[in-house]
């Protein structure tokens, strides 16, 4: 994030609005706004001044890595006469260098600016004109209105001073394939004068004119989402408070120079998801996926099974009692009831008919599993796809913000929330302490929790963070004192110790509180007949407890439009520049679950042990006759059981006898044969013992060859050398001999005989020495004397 500095200064006259041609029919019309906003913005631009010069369409080629930029504001038939200031409109002709399909049935669209002496800024939505379709320039150039509503048209008006009406642009929000980016302006344009028939009625002439400033006080953000809950429940034991918050970092300069960050001006959409469901459970997530965005209605028990598609139902309790059978609950999928008043009618606060989410948790236990926000909304730093828009490309439907299906949301507000909020705003969170109580103890999770107690939290909407809190603080400590999820901490910290190093400074922002639903859910499996359920008369046989189904709100198109700066009582106002994120919290599992468990507990089979001797000891201290009236009746079946097996018995011995005889002999066979079994594996490893060591000594006398063989060579080798020493020496004795005796001979009688063994080096060395000074000729004769 860093501050940008534009120094822009460009003056233009203006037309109606800056220079922009409106043809001659269409300016007699009575309704001249409608004829301007029909006019193709190429009609409107030739022939116009842009940027105090005449426009050429040569001035905005393509450009690849160009951005969007604002080359007109136009305001359209100002005027200070109340009635002809149903003309008045803002537009904006933009220039698109990468030639990309803006979309344009959309409301995402948008500038941020202010007016007059108002220092802070708003968002407007810009609703499409047309865009050029000149051949080799389609789409260069759009045309947009912004779009005003009457209380803030009048605002306008009546704000601006009629003499130098001043607007302010920060930047423009243009969504292509439907992914929104801002893109920063930051010009302030001034216009003077008015157009004719606008102004004074005595005017002849236009007298409308601009001026285009770049301002430097904007600041571009790059803003992260973290959320906090408590880690208790409301008394419904299922519900939690959640404060959503976002963190950016703003340069040291700006803190320096206007002071510390006292309020922000953020606006985004609040959206409830419909119910997700999660389970741990492969199974049952494998049966259940095709069914999602389909209408899946179990029917009535008077339709049942032949209305049966789905094997499988998932149900949760609200009050923690977990009926057996499934037939009660607050959220239910898949589920039949009855046709009648019957004991299922309306058990349920609600069935869900048409399922939008599920998802698998990853470790196989939902109970301990958190569904991160990625998989909801995405990230779009990671490159991860989230559910919403996946689920949107797949199965369509009516869009929300233009973006996501509807069927995804339970509800979407109609507007969208903006807030001012200052660093003495506060939001307070709860959550309550319970225990188990007796009944509890005794007979499971039914009614078992007791709210004992509860906590506040008083959390201030602003504050500042720095690598020192990670150092003073533990982890669980820090999130704690901060309110940040133990999720993010991690990722907060490498943000705060970057944007340190680079002088910023990092503000927790939080701007929004909500409810958080999360509720253990019972899966089922349907069975055809009456069957007998954890002594639960009905037509579910339950198998987990593996699943929770939740619901929270998500922030569709956060954005931050303004930041407030104090310093010495004086507060500076500086625009934003960002792009809007979608925002939402990890799904997390239930605070209270229960362990999926098979059969009674101890303690369940030690009391009903107790209470069965207890009645023992009653009645045998106050009825004897009739426990040995039921002593007997209870031995008699034994005694008859027992007089039929002896009779089998005794029928059975012959045969007995014969089978104990053959499983003698096929014992006395195998033994056989593992002795015979074990002789020959003894066989195998002396006979492998044998050839090891056979392979080992003709190895060792190998071995004892070769070194032989290599202490021979390396004495012959010596010897060699000793002997062609003693000769190069002997050799080197003959040869200084003989060089003597030359000596001392007469050159001139010199034969070949006497040179004969002596090599070219004496030769040379002999002669050279004689005659040194005089070309050396040695003439023979016939017969070989010199």
């Amino acid at each position: 994030m860093t501050l940008l500095i534009v120094v822009c200064i460009v003056v233009a006259t203006v037309v109606c609005g800056l220079g922009i041609n409106i043809p001659t029919a269409y300016a007699e019309s009575d309704d001249i706004v409608t004829r301007y906003e029909q006019t193709n913005v190429m009609n409107n631009l030739k022939g116009s001044t842009v940027g105090g010069k005449a426009f050429d369409v040569k001035d905005y080629p393509h450009n690849e890595n160009g951005k969007p930029q604002i080359i007109s504001f136009v305001e359209f038939c100002y005027s200070y006469y109340a009635d002809k200031q149903s003309d008045y409109g803002l537009y904006i002709y933009v220039y698109n260098p990468q030639d990309k399909a803006i979309d344009t049935n959309t409301l995402r669209n948008k500038i941020q600016l202010t007016y007059g002496d108002k220092p802070s800024y708003d968002k407007y939505t810009l609703k499409f004109l047309n865009y050029s379709k000149d051949v080799g320039i389609e789409g260069r150039f759009y045309k947009f209105k912004i779009e005003l509503s009457t209380a803030k048209r009048n605002d306008i008006l009546k704000t601006l001073n009629p003499d130098e009406r001043v607007y302010k642009v920060s930047g423009v929000e243009l969504s292509v394939k439907s992914k929104v980016t801002e893109h920063k302006t930051a010009q302030v344009h001034t216009y003077k004068g008015f157009a004719i028939g606008y102004g004074s009625e005595l005017a002849e002439t236009d007298t409308l004119s601009c001026k285009v400033d770049g301002f430097d006080k904007y600041l571009t953000l790059d803003v992260r989402s973290t959320y906090w809950r408590p880690d208790g429940t409301h008394e419904d034991l299922h519900s939690r408070d959640t404060l959503h918050s976002v963190y950016f970092a703003v340069p040291n300069s700006i803190v320096d120079e206007y002071g510390e960050m006292t309020g922000v001006h953020a606006t985004w959409l609040n959206a409830q998801t419909a119910p997700i469901i999660v389970t741990g459970n492969k199974t049952v997530y494998n049966a259940i996926e095709p069914y999602i965005a389909k209408h899946q209605d179990a029917g009535s028990s008077e339709s049942y099974p032949e209305n049966k598609t789905l094997n499988y139902a998932i149900v949760t309790d609200s009050d923690m009692t977990h009926y057996g059978h499934g037939h009660y609950g607050t959220l239910a999928y898949n589920v039949w009831t009855s046709d009648d008043s019957g004991s299922t009618k309306n058990c349920y606060e609600r069935i869900i008919f048409d399922l939008r989410y599920l998802f698998y948790a990853d470790n196989g236990n939902a109970d301990a599993y958190v569904l991160p926000a990625e998989k909801i909304v995405g990230d779009e730093k990671k490159g991860v796809k989230g559910w919403l828009e996946t689920y949107t490309e797949k199965y369509g439907g009516t869009l929300v913000n233009d973006r996501y299906s509807k069927d995804l949301f339970d509800h979407v507000d109609d507007e969208f929330t903006e807030v001012n909020i200052t660093a003495n705003d506060e939001f307070k969170l709860t959550d309550v302490t319970t225990s188990k109580n007796y009944w509890g103890w005794l007979f499971g999770p039914g009614s078992d929790l007791t709210v004992t107690g509860s906590n506040t939290y008083n959390i201030s909407a602003i504050q500042k963070i720095t690598t020192k809190d990670f150092d003073e603080f533990g982890k669980d400590v820090f999130e704690d004192k901060f309110y940040v999820d133990a999720s993010d901490y991690d990722e907060l910290r490498q943000y705060v110790t970057e944007s340190n190093a680079k002088n910023e400074t990092v503000y927790l922002f939080r701007y929004y509180q909500s409810i958080y639903d999360s509720q253990e859910a019972r899966e089922f499996r349907f069975v055809e007949d009456w069957a007998i359920s954890r002594g639960k008369f009905g037509n579910y046989e339950e198998i987990d407890t593996n699943a929770y189904i939740a619901q929270m709100w998500i922030q569709l198109d956060f954005d931050i439009i303004d930041l407030t700066f104090t310093k010495d009582n004086v507060s500076t106002i500086i625009p934003v520049v960002m792009n809007p994120i979608d925002i939402a919290a990890d799904a997390d599992n239930p605070v209270y679950t229960t362990t999926d468990r098979k059969g009674l507990s101890w303690w369940q089979i030690l009391l009903a042990i107790l209470l069965g001797i207890l009645v023992i000891i009653l009645l045998i201290k106050f009825a004897p006759n009739v426990i040995v009236v039921l002593i007997k009746i209870l031995l008699l079946p034994f005694k008859a059981i027992g007089a039929m097996f002896k009779g089998i018995g005794n029928a059975t011995k012959p045969m007995r006898e014969r089978n104990r005889q053959r499983r003698a002999e096929r014992k006395e066979q195998r033994r056989i044969k593992k002795e015979q079994s074990k002789e020959r594996e003894r066989q195998r490893k002396a006979d492998e013992k044998h050839r090891k060591r056979k392979i080992k000594d003709h190895d060792r006398k190998n071995k004892r060859f070769w070194k032989w063989r290599a202490q021979e060579s390396r004495r012959a080798k010596k010897q060699q050398k000793k002997a062609d020493k003693f000769y190069e020496k002997d050799l080197k004795k003959t040869q200084r001999r003989r060089r003597k005796q030359l000596k001392n001979k007469d050159p001139k009688k010199l034969t070949l005989a006497d040179l004969d063994g002596l090599s070219d080096d004496v030769l040379a060395e002999l002669y050279f020495e004689e005659y040194s000074d005089e070309e050396l000729y040695l003439p023979f004769e016939d017969d070989g004397t010199l």
